[in-house]
């Protein structure tokens, strides 16, 4: 077979077409597999149409990737940054098309609209929902709802190049347009190792929080949900009251889990390593665990103290405590798994939770939001503005972890925030046009942007099941957005872009 590419002009539309395609291909293959894999929840329980509605909708992806790759199997892959951009957005996009398709031809979820954005919600690991009775969904649908976020948290791409080498750069961009961040010193660059290592720490997590759960005496089904919930730092669960339907001591359990899946992912492998000093310079990781331990602590204070006094006991401090520290680490992670009615707490309570929505735990985990280390970049450069405002001859570089910040991540960063209110404010105001009340669309904004998944007022338990298709349709866009941290998806839109 002729190359399609050999004669080609590097890195031409032409060329970024063909790899485009048979990346997609790939992937799609994957994602087919990863369904069927699915279908064997159902046998057990003699769920014979879930089976096979889970059988067709992962023979229709592999079948379709079957024939995207097939006539580019012999190119080489050569991708840039472009190229890179490209693939990532779409896969997200298409993997949720194709991702519907078990509910939604078997009736499970029986509008598009409301399958597309399952599937979305879970891609994203925002953990938003319209599945009213998410309990009398088939186990195969149920199990594929939930493997959506597995696959979503650790990245479609990097479970490909644990895979698949590729030549040149093209791992490197493709990495670099899903996992972004400010850091990437970690990066080993071998990035097939790196890929590696993290798909193994995060199976090895997946394993370790399955049998936990499964110990406290979760169902075999409920702690595989959870096991892929937690560590992908999603909010899909297999109850309907999310985490209010287990024990006490299963919640804090999550409550540990999901604070580890706030790490770095590298920042882990270097504490298995046994690079200590590493983790000792690490500035961001700090951070972290002082915003997790202040902020449910002063949580923990305002509820107790809108309580009577007389009737607060050991045993009503310690769920209040439980509670505050639960629901903290859940938005700070933007994992989204609730366990009390947190709407009922103190409007102070309430109002610290939404601005901890925007944060995010720490770059290179699973969780959503702008990144601690990127509210550190903002919080330091607005400190030296005030500084060369008193002193202007002043020299005062913004450092992380003791090293100066360049000047271009500065801009970038303060850019990129400047996007995040943009696009913020805009999907805000969309909701509100197709029918979404002020408060409500506001904090869902954050929410899809985020990956969040609990919203405000009907949809405080994660469920925008009474959101119109359209207003649907528009949170689903800003889930995909804001996973992709919203640079990788414009980048399609400059004109840099469609320049050769």
């Amino acid at each position: 077979m002729i190359s399609v590419t050999k004669h080609i002009k590097p890195y031409s539309n032409i060329r970024m077409a063909v790899n485009t395609i048979k990346i997609l291909g790939l992937l799609l293959m994957m994602e087919g597999l990863f369904m069927s894999v699915c279908s064997l929840a159902s046998i057990g329980a003699n769920q014979q149409d879930a089976v096979k509605y889970t059988l067709i909708g992962a023979s229709v992806t592999f079948v379709t990737g079957f024939f995207l790759w097939f006539p580019f199997r012999k190119n080489t892959l050569e991708i840039d940054k472009r190229t890179g951009f490209l693939i990532v957005t779409l896969i997200w996009v298409i993997f949720s098309l194709f991702g519907l398709l078990p509910s939604y031809l078997g009736g499970y979820i029986p509008s598009f609209v409301d399958a597309f954005f399952e599937t979305m919600s879970g891609f994203t690991t925002t953990g938003s929902s319209v599945v009213d009775d998410v309990e009398a969904l088939p186990y195969s649908i149920g199990l594929w709802r939930v493997m959506t976020q597995w696959i979503g948290g650790i990245g479609i791409i990097v479970i490909m190049l644990s895979v698949i080498s590729l030549s040149g750069g093209g791992g490197m961009s493709l990495f670099s347009a899903e996992v972004a961040g400010v850091d990437k010193s970690k990066i080993s660059p071998h990035i097939r190792k790196t890929a590696i290592a993290i798909l193994t720490i995060y199976t090895s997590l997946t394993v370790i929080y399955f049998l936990s759960y499964y110990f406290l005496q979760m169902s075999l089904y409920d702690a595989i949900c959870h096991a892929f919930t937690t560590v992908a730092t999603a909010g899909l669960s297999s109850k309907n009251n999310s985490a209010v339907a287990f024990s006490d001591r299963i919640q804090w359990v999550m409550i540990c889990f999901m604070f580890i899946s706030g790490h770095n992912m590298l920042f882990i492998y270097s504490l298995i390593k046994g690079r200590i000093k590493d983790i000792k310079k690490s500035e961001e990781m700090k951070v972290y665990w002082t915003t997790f331990i202040v902020i449910s602590s002063i949580i923990f204070l305002i509820i107790i103290l809108h309580q009577n006094i007389y009737s607060l006991n050991g045993e009503i401090l310690l769920s209040n405590l439980k509670n505050s520290m639960f629901m903290t680490i859940s938005v700070l992670t933007s994992t989204g798994l609730i366990n009390c009615e947190y709407n009922l707490w103190p409007v102070g309570a309430v109002l610290i939770l939404i601005i901890l929505m925007n944060s995010g735990a720490m770059s290179g985990s699973t969780s959503g939001g702008l990144k601690l280390v990127r509210m550190m970049v903002l919080f330091k450069n607005a400190r030296n503005t005030i500084l060369k405002a008193i002193h202007s001859n002043a020299f005062v570089p913004v450092t992380i972890n003791k090293k100066p910040v360049e000047n271009q991540t500065l801009h970038n960063v303060f850019n990129m925030f400047v996007l995040y209110i943009i696009t913020l404010m805009f999907g805000c105001i969309l909701l509100v046009a197709f029918g979404v009340k002020t408060d409500e669309a506001l904090i869902c904004s954050v929410s899809a942007l985020c990956n969040m998944g609990p919203g405000f007022g009907e949809s405080s338990f994660g469920n925008f099941s009474h959101f119109s298709d359209m207003a649907k349709i528009t949170t689903a866009v800003m889930m995909c957005i804001g996973r992709l941290e919203l640079i990788t998806v414009f980048a399609l839109f400059s004109k840099s872009f469609r320049r050769r």
